[in-house]
């Protein structure tokens, strides 16, 4: 299957046949699997967030992807509402699966690709939990192990990297520290679906707790005082930051794509969060 029709349709994976599957070329189709959890965003931010936002990215990185390579095929797949998020399943609205069911669910996709001779896959999500990124680079490991499929998570590298804060706006505060639902997130939102911030953001007070520190482990947000379930400075948000923020997504997700396929080095998690997965228990 050819793209020269396809430089701004996104081919989705639900919608195809099986025979138009086995007509693809085995070395030049590259699958994107979005995989994020519904779960709370404070008071103002819809509970599929990272959903929204991750489905998006992936969506746009696509739309990109065919135009500089209109000879290869990349293929949207359905998206997974499904992660880690224990922290936060006190609010209504979150729910969490635990890092094995995740794991399950990345290799089981990965690997009914890979029993039909496809090579390619990117685990897209925009969820960071540790857990959640534990399960993910199991089901990694396993497929290239397995089957010698070429997987890549192209956001866990960039995101815990300190690439972020180098390149973005002079803003004058720590944007590190706007960990859920906080200045990026409601930034986000705020650019891609103004309709669903509830105007209630302008009001948020700054709220910071450090969630890597070893007092905080196994507690849930409410356990931790946030009691309205955002971490960061929510009324600081900026439409334009967060049309900053999303193209800077989606050229991650095209460049490491793009390496992934050239067989160049793909940036790996930092040592710190490999450590911290392999510590973690399953939850």
């Amino acid at each position: 299957m050819k793209n020269k029709d396809h430089d701004f349709k996104i081919i989705k994976f639900e919608e195809l046949n099986w025979k138009q599957i086995e007509k693809l070329d085995r070395n030049k189709t590259i699958f994107f699997l979005p995989i994020s959890p519904m779960e709370e965003h404070g008071p103002h931010l819809p509970i599929g967030t990272d959903y929204l936002i991750i489905r998006d990215a992936a969506t746009d990185a696509i739309k990109f992807l065919n135009k500089k390579r209109p000879d290869m095929t990349f293929i949207l797949l359905p998206s997974n509402p499904v992660g880690y998020c224990k922290f936060s399943t006190d609010f209504p609205g979150s729910i969490s699966v635990s890092g094995k069911t995740v794991r399950d669910i990345v290799y089981s996709v990965g690997s009914s690709l890979a029993n039909h001779g496809f090579k390619y896959l990117i685990i897209c999500t925009y969820h960071m939990a540790i857990a959640h990124l534990k399960g993910i680079y199991s089901a990694m490991r396993k497929l290239e192990s397995k089957h010698s499929m070429k997987v890549c998570e192209p956001w866990g590298p960039f995101y815990y990297s300190n690439q972020i804060e180098k390149s973005e706006p002079k803003l004058g505060f720590d944007t590190k520290k706007e960990v859920h639902a906080g200045f990026r997130e409601t930034s986000l939102m705020k650019y891609q679906y103004p309709y669903l911030v509830d105007e209630s953001y302008k009001n948020l007070q700054s709220i910071y707790r450090d969630l890597n520190s070893p007092r905080v482990l196994g507690k849930t947000f409410k356990q931790l005082g946030l009691n309205e379930g955002y971490i960061g400075s929510p009324a600081r948000a900026d439409a334009d930051y967060g049309r900053w923020f999303f193209g800077l997504t989606v050229n991650v997700f095209v460049k490491t794509t793009l390496d992934l396929y050239d067989g160049k080095k793909i940036p790996e998690l930092p040592k710190h969060i490999i450590n911290a997965t392999r510590l973690l228990f399953w939850q």
